[in-house]
């Protein structure tokens, strides 16, 4: 669905889309801003979202993840030539590896059976205005 968007934007923008080892997806600034800015927001939303599922602590675990990432994009490329083949020859093969355990990780990971204790239902004679039953 999200390449769809990015599909569409071009077409109805007249973007043109940026060479294979560029991270940005088109070469005119503001358009593709404003649609990374959409695709990675949507993609930070269902990945919290997926995270509080597994009941997992939700900031470290996107802080690890960015880790992962700044890793891939500013530590690895400096200390390996090595790259995976294309479409995605901009990743080193370390890099590759921990992305792809993140992405398993979202996608495999069971959920907890118990939901977390930020989502749980709200009592229902608080919702009513009711007060609380007085103590025995």
């Amino acid at each position: 669905m999200l390449l769809a968007v990015a599909l569409a934007a071009e077409q109805l923008l007249d973007l043109t889309w940026a060479e294979d080892a560029d991270p940005r997806l088109f070469v005119e600034p503001v358009p593709n801003a404003a649609i990374q800015a959409l695709l990675y927001g949507t993609l930070l939303a269902l990945s919290i979202q997926r995270i509080r599922d597994t009941a997992f602590p939700v900031l470290p675990v996107i802080a690890a993840m960015a880790a992962i990432e700044l890793l891939e994009h500013g530590v690895l490329p400096s200390l390996t030539q090595a790259r995976l083949p294309a479409p995605l020859e901009t990743m080193t093969p370390l890099g590759g590896a921990l992305s792809l355990a993140s992405l398993l990780f979202l996608l495999l990971w069971p959920s907890a059976k118990a939901p977390a204790p930020s989502s749980a239902r709200p009592d229902p004679s608080r919702r009513s205005g009711a007060s609380p039953p007085p103590p025995a």
